[in-house]
């Protein structure tokens, strides 16, 4: 990695130093906070992580699909009935560092990837930053206050790893666009804007959008900064550069947006509304959290960055106002729109381009700032050691910092302390800490390099003050092991598929028993299936929901009771195959029936459900064979791309009537192969433009 970065910055001489720093610390942190080989990240105090229910066994399924049964999974049967594998972007079957789990146990895989993208973060803002004018020091503390960003560890408790894999390559790209927008740029600079798009695009396709309207808007000031340099970077000199970038970096991502696009109508998302986008809009009162940092504390309304970087980039902006103004107004846009329907830019937004729809939760957007708001406090940092004419501007401002910030550590000690956990109150005194260096650089007393290290060194202690409540590590034996028992039962009895109204085999355990669900949970629910598994389980959504059934008003995360009283359906279910459902309360409905109680867990069969069996020969082809004394509709997989291999008419339902009851279904790989060539082609397009403008 630091061969890599000094390669690409041959300025960049101490960075072999600051990564080797920077990997150690982070793998101290994520050990210390609990994350080993078979242990996965949860948010405090919480039963639920999505790493677990749906990161693991996303990684698990795929390790499986090729190294046992050597195929490249395109449909995964576990979940509602069946769902497209390769096409849904949150599974990253493209994306190459998820390749890593052809190696490494699925659990141990993830954590490691956690690291090398937060550790791939903290190089990026550092390289960003030293190609930009920041010292080393003043670097190391952008690049270690965004690889420890109260936001970004929070989506690791949280399980949000396709957000943090997306961030980490956010200052790449922005790095890659500097060096694009010069007045001689070399090709190698657009290869690597490609790339790190590319890259961007597969960890993460919704955070990608914030990261490359920022890198589109740096660009335009960029060339609009240097309309006085000579020579001028004109758009004939770095336009077909841009250009061919963007060529690359689409055909390097056609097999995952190709396939994408062509699903877009039958996806329940595309009948989302505008109040289910808003989801978690932050209230104008939760920006108090910029200064009092919430200890554990929810991760999609996370806006802490640490009250010194927020003072630190603050003091950038009060020394060099039009310098850095770009990057304040970067920030307050951010937030202005993280407000989502709680101010009027949000909404206007996503009246007038409709596809912002796609992007639920607006506060994914300060994802922006937790870069933005660091490489802004290097720039604090370094302004206010190493320019001495400009101290005097700041002055009184800091010693007044310095008395507020005593007084509202104290104020907040007396006051606040029976509403806050004694760790936010200790927090709150970074104010102070940073304010004190900042009187020490203005008034002289150390050197400039001193200075800096002490910044640095406050920053770290603030962040990790925090980022160290925002994570817990646990092992199998939590999320997996206890259900075990359920497990081989279900297996004993020959499960075909099985319902839970209230989550009582959790979609981890399913997935590595290799149990067929009815329900599920993952966003990219196919429209049809949506309306079949209501109808199905008498539960219908108040809204969009990523779960199937929808766990709508449940309290404090209590599924125990959820859906209780939801009038299901034993023969539609039976039409879906489902054999089993299982609760931790009793179900009064005819056609089930009850078998055994295991661990609380009530298992019914489902007398309604046709003798079938289904005989997967990997994932993307199965045999399915009914009784001969069946007749009726069923449901054997969830409608998709299916070819009938077996002499019959393609298409679902199947119908046994006598005379039909075998079927032999294939997926259909043509939108697979149709991205790849399209990909293919535009590659071959953007390689023959790179040719073409070398040599002229």
């Amino acid at each position: 990695m630091s061969r890599f970065t000094c390669w690409i910055d041959p300025e960049a001489r101490s960075s072999p130093i600051f990564l080797c720093a920077l990997a150690v610390i982070l793998a101290a942190f994520l050990l210390g906070v609990g994350l080993g080989p078979d242990s996965l990240p949860f948010p405090p105090e919480s039963d639920y992580s999505d790493v677990v229910t749906s990161h693991w066994p996303n990684a698990l399924f795929l390790r499986r699909a090729v190294l046992d049964d050597h195929t490249w999974p395109l449909w995964r049967p576990l979940i509602m009935s069946g769902q497209p594998f390769a096409a849904n972007p949150l599974n990253k079957v493209w994306y190459p560092p998820q390749w890593l789990v052809f190696i490494l146990p699925p659990a141990l895989h993830l954590n490691v990837l956690t690291w090398l993208h937060l550790l791939v973060a903290g190089a990026g803002a550092w390289t960003w930053s030293r190609a930009t004018g920041l010292s080393g020091w003043a670097a190391g503390l952008a690049g270690f206050g965004y690889a420890f960003a109260p936001r970004l560890i929070a989506s690791v408790g949280a399980g949000h790893l396709d957000l943090v894999y997306a961030a980490a390559w956010f200052p790449w790209l922005l790095w890659a666009v500097y060096r694009a927008v010069q007045p001689a740029p070399t090709h190698r600079s657009a290869l690597w804007l490609a790339l790190f798009a590319a890259l961007c695009f597969l960890a993460d396709v919704r955070l990608s959008a914030y990261t490359f309207v920022t890198a589109a808007v740096y660009a335009l000031w960029l060339w609009f900064q240097a309309r006085d340099l000579e020579p001028r970077p004109a758009i004939r000199r770095i336009g077909p550069g841009l250009l061919l970038a963007a060529l690359l970096a689409a055909g390097l991502t056609a097999v995952q947006w190709v396939p994408l696009l062509q699903m877009r109508a039958d996806l329940s998302r595309s009948t989302i509304t505008l109040d289910d986008v808003a989801a978690h809009s932050l209230a104008w009162g939760q920006w108090i959290g910029l200064l009092i940092g919430d200890h554990g504390g929810a991760w999609d309304t996370m806006v802490y960055v640490g009250i010194s970087t927020l003072v630190l980039a603050v003091t950038a902006l009060l020394l060099r106002p039009r310098a850095l103004a770009f990057w304040g107004a970067l920030v307050l846009i951010a937030g202005l729109y993280a407000l989502g329907d709680q101010f009027i830019l949000w909404p206007l937004l996503a009246r007038l381009i409709p596809p912002i729809r796609w992007w639920r939760v607006p506060p994914r957007a300060w994802f922006v700032a937790a870069l933005i708001l660091p490489y802004l406090a290097g720039w604090g940092a370094q302004l206010l050691a190493g320019h001495p004419s400009k101290r005097q501007i700041a002055r009184l401002g800091v010693v007044a910092l310095l008395g507020g910030g005593l007084v509202c550590g104290l104020s907040s000690l007396i006051m606040l302390s029976p509403h806050l956990e004694l760790t936010a109150i200790l927090g709150i005194f970074a104010l102070p800490a940073v304010a004190l260096v900042m009187l020490l650089a203005i008034f002289g007393k150390l050197a400039p390099r001193a200075l800096l290290i002490l910044f640095a060194l406050v920053v770290a202690v603030d962040v990790l003050w925090m980022d160290r409540t925002l994570i817990d590590g646990r092992d199998k034996n939590t999320w997996l092991e206890p259900y075990r028992e359920l497990a081989d039962y279900l297996d004993q009895v020959g499960a075909v598929r099985v319902y839970s109204p209230d989550y009582r085999l959790p979609q981890q355990a399913a997935a590595y028993w290799n149990i067929q669900q009815f329900d599920g949970v993952d966003p990219f629910q196919l429209r049809a299936y949506v309306d079949a598994a209501e109808a199905a389980t008498g539960v219908k959504a108040d809204g969009y929901s990523v779960t199937i059934p929808a766990y709508d008003n449940v309290e404090e995360n209590d599924l125990a009771s959820a859906n209780r009283d939801a009038p299901i359906s034993p023969a539609l279910l039976g039409q879906w195959l489902v054999t089993h459902v299982l609760s931790a309360y009793e179900i009064e409905a005819d056609g089930l029936e009850l078998d055994t109680i295991i661990n609380d867990v009530y298992i019914y069969r489902n007398a309604c459900a046709p003798d079938i069996t289904l005989d997967w020969d990997g994932p993307n082809r199965v045999t399915i064979t009914a009784a001969s004394t069946y007749t009726g509709s069923l449901y054997a997989v969830a409608a998709g791309r299916w070819h009938d291999h077996s002499g019959g008419s393609p298409g679902l339902p199947g119908t046994a009537d006598g005379t039909r009851q075998t079927w032999t279904l294939r997926y259909d790989p043509s939108s697979i192969w149709t991205g790849l060539l399209i990909g293919s082609i535009l590659v071959a397009l953007a390689s023959a433009g790179w040719w073409i403008t070398s040599r002229a």
